[in-house]
């Protein structure tokens, strides 16, 4: 992954791993998480970019059969909120460009912030 950011002015700066609450399918293990890297430009000052800091290095969130039945890579709309309200104020744009479910969208909707997003679909 940190080639992916070698050419941008990003950095990793944490990593949360979301807890599913049950068993997926694996040829070796049988994976019951997924993990979010947190990257962040230059300057790397938490105290001024987060406003919430009582989001855990683990997140436990079982995501409605429903939801999955949309969109097979849903991911846990409590963990967007939390991350979308730590790092952006009433107001500000945020950008999903993998947008897949639009979940961000809903999270945004909610939460007063303006949205762009797109996902790529059919044959390219």
């Amino acid at each position: 992954v940190g080639a992916w950011l070698d050419s941008t002015s990003l950095q990793i700066v944490d990593l949360i791993t979301w807890d599913k609450g049950k068993m997926g399918m694996g040829y070796r293990t049988r994976k019951q998480s997924e993990y979010l890297l947190v990257v962040q430009k230059k300057p790397l000052k938490a105290r001024d970019t987060w406003k919430l800091h009582n989001i855990r290095d683990v997140h436990y969130e079982r995501i409605p059969q429903a939801e999955l039945k949309c969109h097979p890579h849903s991911k846990p709309k409590g963990l967007q909120k939390l991350l979308i309200e730590s790092c952006t104020n009433i107001g500000d744009l945020v950008c999903d460009p993998a947008a897949g479910s639009f979940s961000v969208f809903e999270c945004c909707k909610e939460l007063g912030r303006e949205f762009v997003g797109t996902n790529l679909s059919g044959d390219l």
